[in-house]
């Protein structure tokens, strides 16, 4: 038999015909003989999208349907209101989606509480605390928007500045402030937050700012309550803790945080200003959703969405938190074993969705994406550079539907990369170290329900 394609229209043909499908680029590989493997599996440790669910993966073959046919207003409610109830959202309040991703939700969120005489004030209007590259993302949301802000900036590695924020909020006596925005893990530096001593100052100091939190990688990774914390808006997005496809971002309200935004709106209306938004316009969302079900546009695929849902429930939102916690252990642990410091400075603070690891001194950008090519060429692991400290170090991330075994095995490929990579590792400690937390942790488990291969 000959290795003659079956089909001469075939696109992989065409590819091969045209001299795209060739050797690999990466200049490490020069000196080594790369073999084929078309049926690699990808063990995706980066931060997301995230390792989906099998049961999500199964529902893409599904057929797409309309935004505005019979009962989908009806599903759509559900699908808002079961989210609500995974995020422990204020009864009065409101989950609303934007076609997009947390970006969008957080723009939205960003935008909103603009009173009548911020655009001609120097006072603040929003305070951001930024401790890694996405939490600064959210700083420059808000200042691109155009709002007076204040960026409190901690160092990567570190908790969030609540001292400093305390004092901005103390001398704040007019309470021009209407948002105080933070992470509650920050993706960047791996490291996870407290909003509730966040909500604690504000309501010591009796100040009536929204507190506004990043959940983008926490929802569905960790444990994230809006009554619990005090979150008054909490932004999220389908394709990180959720185990959905890309292509919405979630913004989640307390009854106070409606009643605010409604508030800020007639305000600029009564004063002849236009909001300045229409897309990501909260009132029109909750206005829309309210009175239709529907989107004021093409929603995002609530189907794959609500699948997702489905899989946490099945699996039990506590038990998806201990497993995130669980491949988190194993990575640290590997860590830790083979010589190597994590980027979060204190034990307490250390995330259970994101390991970010310290490169050695001296091994900066152009060893780490060597070591996260080999990761990838070699061992079929993907993982991620520390966005906005090239030179820093690397991510192996523990959201979605990661199991420990995927941890180990990207531990292990982690740390033989790095060796041949030459990064100083002790890899047999590293690996050792990984393989005990694994077998502290690993689990017998019940595979999810679905079809197999075979349709069964």
């Amino acid at each position: 038999m000959t290795n003659e394609l079956i089909s001469p229209l075939s696109g992989l043909r065409r590819l091969i015909e045209t001299d795209q499908v060739g050797p690999n680029e990466n200049e490490f590989l020069d000196d080594k003989a790369p073999v084929w493997s078309p049926h690699s599996k990808i063990i995706n440790v980066t931060p997301g999208p995230a390792f989906g669910s099998d049961l999500v993966t199964q529902f893409t073959s599904t057929q797409t349907r309309g935004m505005r046919g019979p009962s989908v207003a009806k599903f759509f409610t559900t699908v808002r209101e079961e989210y609500g109830k995974l995020v422990g959202m204020q009864e009065g309040g409101r989950a609303l989606f934007f076609t997009g991703s947390g970006t969008a939700a957080t723009e939205a969120a960003a935008g909103s509480c603009r009173f009548p005489g911020e655009a001609d004030s120097d006072a603040p209007a929003v305070v951001t605390l930024e401790i890694g590259a996405f939490s600064t993302a959210m700083g420059n949301c808000v200042e691109n928007l155009g709002r007076n802000v204040i960026r409190l900036k901690g160092e990567i590695g570190e908790d969030l500045p609540f001292d400093k924020c305390r004092e901005v909020l103390e001398k704040d006596t007019d309470h021009s402030i209407k948002l105080v925005m933070a992470p509650l893990n920050e993706t960047g530096s791996g490291v996870t937050t407290d909003p509730k001593k966040l909500r604690d100052i504000l309501d010591d100091l009796n100040h009536p700012a929204l507190l506004v939190i990043d959940g983008i990688s926490a929802i569905g990774s960790m444990p994230c309550n809006m009554t619990e914390m005090g979150i008054d808006m909490l932004i999220g997005c389908s394709q990180k803790g959720i185990m959905g496809t890309p292509g919405i971002g979630m913004l989640s309200l307390s009854a106070k945080a409606v009643e605010k935004v409604y508030e800020a709106d007639k305000a600029l209306a009564d004063a002849g200003i236009k909001k300045g938004q229409h897309f990501l316009h909260l009132t029109k969302m909750i206005d829309a959703m309210d009175s239709l079900g529907l989107h004021l546009e093409t929603p995002g695929n609530y189907a794959q969405f609500a699948v997702a849902l489905d899989t946490l429930a099945i699996e039990g939102i506590d038990r998806v938190c201990e497993r995130h916690k669980d491949c988190s252990e194993v990575y640290r642990a590997a860590v830790k074993g083979a010589g190597l410091e994590l980027v979060a400075k204190e034990e307490h603070i250390q995330s259970n969705a994101v390991t970010a690891v310290k490169a050695p001194e001296g091994f900066g950008v152009q060893k780490i994406t060597e070591v996260l090519n080999i990761m990838f060429t070699k061992h079929a692991v993907e993982a991620a550079a520390i966005p906005g400290a090239p030179d820093l170090g690397w991510r192996l991330c523990a959201t979605g539907g990661i199991q420990p075994q995927h941890a180990l095995q990207a531990s292990i490929a982690f740390l033989n990369a790095c060796d041949e990579a030459g990064v100083p590792v002790d890899v047999d400690a590293g690996i050792s170290a990984a393989s005990k937390a694994y077998r502290n942790v690993a689990k017998y488990h019940r595979p999810l329900p679905g079809i197999d291969v075979y349709g069964r």
